[in-house]
């Protein structure tokens, strides 16, 4: 018995053009709601859910929360950043600025480990060791400070100028220790 293929339906030209024209505005509007993004400036949470009493609704204030970057200040263990190059790991304390973002804190100690020329800095020279800056961008001309809440980095860009040049490698004498006993026989 012969096998017989089947040749299938042919469509005219005018049948797929049909076709096509019908299609068409289904298959783009599909893939339309498919590509499309949501862009929102700001986010916004109904505070009603955090009613604390039954008399008096106490909501908190959450507008920190829908800016970009927004975190509540305090202290946080932090990796820093500084031009790029990792140089340590320490707590620091983190204040709001005018828009909501933290800022870092640094004692002029700090600034004094992290290579600044503490006492070639009018601004600095002047302040114990103990005294807290609160805004490195107004003493720094050209400083910038970023910090990554979601990977606990703090990003300094310091202008070299401002820098202690170091050999590659070189360990301040405030890091050094008496090593230990030894005896070579």
């Amino acid at each position: 018995m012969p096998q017989r293929h089947h040749q299938g339906h042919k469509r005219t030209p005018k049948q797929l053009a049909l076709i096509i024209k019908r299609c068409l505005p289904m298959v783009l509007t599909g893939s339309g709601m498919l590509c499309t993004t949501a862009n929102a400036e700001e986010y916004y949470f109904d505070p009603i859910m955090l009613e604390t009493t039954k008399s008096g609704m106490q909501t908190t204030d959450l507008s920190r929360f829908s800016k970009k970057y927004a975190q509540l200040p305090g202290t946080y263990q932090v990796d820093i950043w500084l031009n790029k190059k990792k140089v340590s790991q320490k707590k620091i304390t983190f204040t709001a600025n005018a828009e909501q973002l933290l800022q870092p804190q640094f004692t002029v100690e700090q600034l004094r480990e992290l290579g600044i020329k503490v006492d070639e800095i009018p601004a600095l020279a002047e302040k114990d060791d103990d005294s807290v800056i609160n805004s490195l961008e107004q003493i720094i001309p050209g400083t910038a400070a970023e910090f990554d809440f979601n990977h606990q980095r703090l990003n300094l860009s310091i202008p070299q100028i401002a820098l202690y040049r170091d050999a590659r490698g070189y360990v301040s004498p405030s890091r050094w220790d008496d090593g230990i006993p030894t005896l070579f026989t």
